[in-house]
């Protein structure tokens, strides 16, 4: 690099010059994004709050980190000037021979009040468009609070630098309208700027001029912001115009829009397919081997943005189209990140509702809820995967199936499985064709896509297209077909064979308007700044959007008459903007036609869009809960933080039903975020223990391995809902807590909480109150503590809830419990499988979990090793649908059941399942099965096998304080005791002592192994030196 500094351009989009020529950006938006914060911040940054900042969720966060940094360093580190500062711990960006015209801009606008013409005038010109505009990443929360906030404050200095540059101009009206309508473009809502705009447009002489925007102006204040303007736009007004002058309300004239469509529309004619022959010949293999069943790989199609991926997959589809194939299409947007299964849900709506068979309808329910009511069979995530893979196997059987899937590199982690699943499972005797196309440069910003990738690769699935640059020749044909008497080489040379490019080039170049040496996005930005109102506008809307959107939401949001509207819509269509994906569905011809769409539209303008789009989605969605992430992200734009947290705990909730716990968990976190720029209060309060129930209840595995660290802010949290009378809230938190404390084995504050829940609950709804009571009795009993206590709360829910009971989950559930408790095995699992059914008709997949273990349990003790090992089999399923690899307590109770029927052999395994049991530190059912272990091994007369095991349950129970367990360990020992001496076994006769005493404290399996321990130690007197005797009735 010679003697120029290295120039960096953070206002706009993200830029970095060296030696007066652009230089090549990674792909990876986290890179950029890592690359951006650390030369706006200065620094230095700790390693691992750069982590949090960008990479929660993969495995190896620092290996990411690290990966971005080799990438960055030698943009940085041009001409031998580090400025790229490291070491063990931290980072920096140093700036040396380096000019930031974000620092510049600031230096430039220290003192706005006394700055110089010249001063503003150079700040405002370094003004390219929105801070870091294009670089958002919504699912890292952290980082996109952080550019939000510098947009918003970075756009409102701009506002006071033109505002100040319009006084300063007091004397050259003439420019300082120019400037005034620069504020009024970025800000809309600007009274200040609108009055600039008539006053000046008055002292021009442009008197109906500045009337007209007097009553755009007024019109447009009067219906964002709720008030008549009274302030500086009347004063404006009536500078130019009698007292007597009302506004007339400014619309659109439908006979105006229609011409200036008309106009400004001229169609470009249809764009050839050229080149890419190699490329489309082996697709002609690929849909040749489909239409004849023949088994295909995955088509990927890589390449930059604009390469042309999704013109060849239209290619595709049309080939497959003529064979009769069926062809499902799906595309993944970067602001649905979140949604999961979007993909799927927009391309299982081609099939017709009638087509889809009856056995498949009620799962797919979840992803059409046009398809019907919730099912009244519960549907898990394989049920679900199942049904969509025997949809395709019944729409394949007919004809063909092409299913496309593009932008791969947005799909969502639940998306990302179901694919997976689908490719690894289906037939190859079946005629689906997957096809797909993907950024290969920001596939590493999205792991669960580029692990699902990789391993299709590694099991030889999936055959790789990359698409590279068009040749001259190619590049020519393409130009010609726009205008053949266009400068063919120019164009050529200018788009280096990029086919986007190259036609947007071509399309300025017939117009007249070509400026040589801009880049791509900035000619497609010139394509929309052309367009006339109400095209301009409804580009605007749609872009704000963020994907696919319809007429019906753009007539409320632009305000214009349906015809008016379709009419702008074709308009739009000629030019080659807009698409039309269905019948009442567009879409972008491009997604970098809609980030230039969406950077034309300043920060003030946007968060107004967002808010008015986040208002129309909120009256929706408590019906139709699949538009939350939507919603989310919307309110989150608008920086309304409240309606966005409410967002992120609907869409948490639909997450979890969905069995996409991943993206409930990310959702959870990002609504935090925003409570905590919220004041506190009744709604902060019921949000954040909302929040909390996502997280946890995402996080919870089979013996949820790794509980959210919650509990300090859940218990301040609890605290302030009491305090602030929100009863049903506290009582949720009081509950959360008992989870967190019984999964930590802290069983004193696990009663405590259990109990508290309860009492909390007795200032809520009447159901709530029920359900509540039932839920503190469920616990109480799973804890082995103040079982009378419970069964008094469960005749209070009952009594609550009368005949409604029968569909409360909990209630069925604690019933079912103290039915076991009192030995009433066979009524114990009918209640239970009640509570199952339940639990799977809400699609709660944790207690769908909990209610399997125990009808295992109840199984396993009825002697119905069969039905055990079913459940078994049910309950490692469900482990998969929450993320886990392993279900220990299924393994554990499976080997059990084997070692009563089989005897000996079954050892090994038993063996294997308690040291997961082990791993996993779950003493509770690590104590139940050591004992049902020790008590087989005992009546098979193996006694040190049967003491060991007794032994190790003794310890287990007794840090979990499980009465009952221990009781049975110290049992085992006194019947092993009584049979011949094995030591420790006297001191636990005379401990069996003491537990006779308190016998109605005991469940009833605890109680037959009193009474079994007792024959024993009665039949041998002389080894127990105090008989155990049943307390006096």
């Amino acid at each position: 690099m010679g003697g120029r500094p290295l120039e960096l351009h953070l206002l706009g989009e993200l830029q970095l010059v060296a030696d007066g020529r652009e230089v090549t950006l990674p792909a990876s938006k986290k890179t950029r994004a890592l690359l951006a914060y650390l030369v706006a911040t200065g620094g230095p940054h700790r390693r691992q709050w750069l982590c949090d900042l960008l990479w929660e969720g993969p495995n190896d966060p620092r290996g990411e980190l690290r990966w971005s940094l080799a990438k960055i360093r030698p943009l940085l580190d041009i001409g031998g000037t580090i400025r790229l500062e490291t070491d063990r711990s931290r980072v920096a960006f140093a700036s040396p021979k380096a000019v930031v015209d974000l620092t510049t801009v600031r230096e430039l606008l220290n003192d706005i009040p006394n700055a110089s013409l010249a001063t503003l005038r150079a700040a405002i010109a370094l003004f390219q468009g929105e801070f870091l505009d294009g670089l958002d990443l919504p699912a890292c929360y952290r980082f996109q609070a952080w550019c939000l906030a510098e947009r918003a404050a970075l756009s409102g200095l701009r506002l006071a630098a033109l505002g100040a540059l319009v006084e300063r101009l007091d004397g050259s009206p003439e420019e300082a309208l120019v400037q005034a309508r620069a504020l009024v473009a970025i800000d809309p809502l600007s009274e200040d700027g609108h009055a600039h705009v008539v006053r000046l447009l008055g002292r021009l002489g442009h008197r109906r001029e500045a009337l007209a925007e007097y009553a755009r102006a007024h019109q447009v204040l009067e219906r964002e912001l709720g008030a008549t303007p009274c302030g500086a736009l009347e004063r404006a007004r009536r500078a130019i115009a009698p007292k007597s002058f009302a506004p007339q309300p400014w619309q659109p004239e439908a006979e105006k829009i229609e011409a200036e469509a008309t106009t400004q529309c001229r169609p470009h004619g249809v764009v050839p397919f050229v080149g890419r022959l190699t490329e489309r010949a082996e697709i002609d293999r690929l849909v040749s081997a489909a239409a004849e069943g023949r088994s295909t790989p995955v088509l990927l199609i890589t390449g930059e943005p604009g390469i042309g991926k999704s013109r060849l997959l239209e290619y595709l589809v049309e080939r497959m189209t003529m064979t009769g194939a069926c062809c499902l299409k799906g595309r993944a947007f970067e602001a649905e990140a979140a949604r999961p299964y979007g993909v799927w849900s927009d391309a299982l709506r081609a099939l017709p509702a009638g087509a889809i068979p009856e056995e498949a309808r009620q799962s797919l329910v979840l992803l059409r809820p046009d398809l019907g009511p919730p099912p009244a069979v519960a549907t898990d995530r394989a049920r679900l995967f199942e049904a969509i893979l025997s949809l395709l196997n019944h729409f394949s059987r007919q004809a063909p199936l092409v299913m496309v899937l593009d932008d791969l590199q947005w799909l969502d982690e639940a998306s990302s499985a179901l694919f997976h699943y689908v490719v690894r499972t289906l037939p190859a005797s079946n005629a689906v064709l997957f096809a797909c196309a993907v950024r290969p440069g920001e596939l590493e910003d999205n792991p669960a896509v580029a692990r699902t990738l990789r391993a299709l690769e590694r099991d030889e699935r999936v055959l790789r297209l990359p698409l590279r640059v068009l040749s001259a020749t190619e590049t020519a044909e393409l130009v010609r077909a726009v205008d053949p008497a266009i400068d063919v080489a120019a164009i050529s040379g200018e788009s280096e064979g990029h086919p986007l490019f190259a036609l947007e080039l071509a399309r300025t170049y017939r117009e007249g308007r070509h400026r040589p040496g801009r880049p791509l996005q900035a000619v497609i930005a010139q394509q929309v700044d052309m367009l006339d109102d109400p095209c301009r506008g409804l580009v605007a809307w749609a872009a704000a959007i963020g994907r696919t959107f319809g007429p019906d939401l753009l007539v409320r949001l632009a305000g214009l008459e349906m015809p008016a509207l379709l009419t702008a819509l074709e308009g739009l269509e000629r030019r080659g903007i807009v698409r039309a994906v269905d019948a009442d569905t567009y879409d972008f011809v491009h997604d970098l036609v809609r980030q230039a769409a969406y950077q034309q539209i300043s920060q003030p303008r946007r968060k107004l869009m967002h808010r008015q789009l986040a208002q129309a989605l909120d009256e929706r969605v408590e019906s139709e809960d699949d538009l939350a992430t939507d919603l989310a992200r919307h309110a989150e734009l608008a920086g309304n933080h409240a309606l966005a947290a409410r967002a992120c705990v609907i869409g948490g909730e639909r997450s979890l039903q969905l069995f996409a716990n991943a993206e409930a968990a990310a959702l959870a976190r990002r609504g935090r975020a925003h409570l905590d720029r919220l004041p506190d209060g009744p709604l902060r309060r019921e949000l954040l223990i909302g929040l909390f129930k996502v997280e946890l209840l995402a996080a919870a595995g089979p013996a949820m391995r790794s509980p959210p660290q919650m509990v300090n802010e859940l218990v301040k949290a609890v605290s302030d809902a009491e305090a602030a009378g929100l009863h049903a809230g506290a009582a949720t938190g009081h509950y959360l807590l008992s989870v967190l404390h019984q999964e930590r084995g802290d069983t004193p504050r696990a009663r405590q909480s259990t109990v508290s829940a309860a009492e909390a609950g007795r200032g809520a709804h009447r159901q709530t109150l029920a359900r509540q009571l039932a839920n503190t009795a469920r616990c109480l009993i799973e804890l082995e503590t103040e079982v009378p206590r419970a069964r008094a709360l469960l005749g209070e829910a009952e009594t609550l809830l009368g005949p409604a009971g029968e569909r409360v989950c909990e209630l069925q559930w604690g019933c079912g419990l103290l039915e076991r408790w009192e030995g009433h095995n066979e009524r114990a699992a009918a209640r239970i499988e009640c509570a199952l059914d339940l639990a799977r008709d809400v699609q709660d997949r944790w207690r769908e979990y909990q209610c399997l273990s125990w009808l295992a349990v109840i199984e396993f003790e009825r002697g119905r090793y069969a039905v055990t090992t079913e459940r078994c089999r049910q309950l490692r399923a469900v482990a998969v649908e929450l993320a886990e690899n392993e279900a220990p307590v299924a393994d554990a109770l499976e080997a059990l059941a084997d070692l009563a029927e089989n005897g000996a052999q079954a050892f090994d395994r038993l063996e294997t399942a308690l040291s997961r049991l082990r791993i996993v530190d779950d003493k509770s059912y690590l104590a139940y099965a050591l004992n049902t272990a020790a008590s087989l091994y005992l009546r098979r007369g193996q006694l040190d096998v049967a003491q060991a095991f007794a032994q190790e349950a003794l310890r287990a129970a007794t840090a979990m304080q499980r009465h009952g367990e221990v009781t049975i360990a110290e049992a085992t020992l006194a019947r092993l005791g009584g049979r011949c001496r094995v030591g420790a076994s006297d001191r636990a006769i005379r401990r069996l002592s003491k537990q006779a005493a308190d016998r109605d404290r005991l469940n009833a399996r605890a109680q037959a192994a009193l009474d079994e321990a007792a024959a024993v130690v009665l039949a041998a007197p002389t080894l127990a030196p105090t008989p155990i005797r049943e307390k006096p009735r």
